[in-house]
């Protein structure tokens, strides 16, 4: 037999068989829970990332991270589809909030909310503003880099404003080094974990911070 036969792959390559399985077990949980999250939409505003998912069990593990309790309220920033919303939600706390731009992406989230099996805490979800949102209430604030440095600056500078020196714990997903400077400019949040992406089974980088 020649031996191209020998080297021609039966299987897909490690990496790509893997993100098929990535692929699949997203495809199984959405079906679980009873929503429809996937997919990646471009966005036209100024500054704003396109919406894009993580995998679930990467999710859970940074909302296990963040460590939520009865009287936490969570808010995703750029919350998209709801993804992050949904899995937050089936925790016990106080309140899940969504704040995203996008009305078609908000109007998806808030079916899903509604749809979503084996939710403990209600879901809200707000078409607006990040840099325009009232986060006195805010507890846990989680982000999938839904902006570029310039957003984010003025997001951080309103959360500071409005939590008002009241404990704050946040998670910052797939950092560039231009946010990591914005986030050590602003000296009231202390960075307490990250994880780099690919270590540990990290699919992103996680910078993880609590208010001073």
């Amino acid at each position: 037999m020649p031996s191209h036969f020998l080297a021609a792959p039966i299987l897909p390559t490690v990496p790509k068989a893997r993100d098929l399985l990535d692929r699949l077990d997203n495809l199984r949980w959405d079906w679980q829970l009873g929503i429809r999250t996937r997919g990646v939409v471009a966005t036209t505003k100024p500054d704003a990332n396109h919406y894009a998912t993580m995998g679930y069990r990467f999710v859970g593990r940074i909302v296990d991270a963040l460590s939520l309790g009865p009287d936490d309220v969570f808010v995703d920033v750029g919350s998209g589809r709801g993804r992050v919303l949904c899995c937050a939600a089936r925790r016990t706390c106080r309140s899940v909030v969504g704040i995203e731009y996008a009305p078609d992406l908000c109007r998806d989230a808030c079916r899903n909310a509604e749809s979503l099996r084996g939710r403990r805490t209600a879901i809200a979800v707000h078409n607006g503003l990040a840099e325009s949102f009232d986060y006195s209430r805010a507890t846990v604030v989680f982000l999938f880099n839904p902006f570029g440095a310039s957003t984010l600056d003025r997001v951080l500078e309103k959360l500071r404003a409005d939590r008002d020196g009241q404990p704050l714990r946040l998670a910052f997903a797939n950092p560039d080094a231009s946010q990591d400077d914005v986030f050590r400019r602003h000296s009231w949040l202390q960075p307490f974990d990250r994880w780099e992406k690919q270590i540990g089974g990290a699919e992103h980088g996680v910078a993880f911070h609590h208010s001073r």
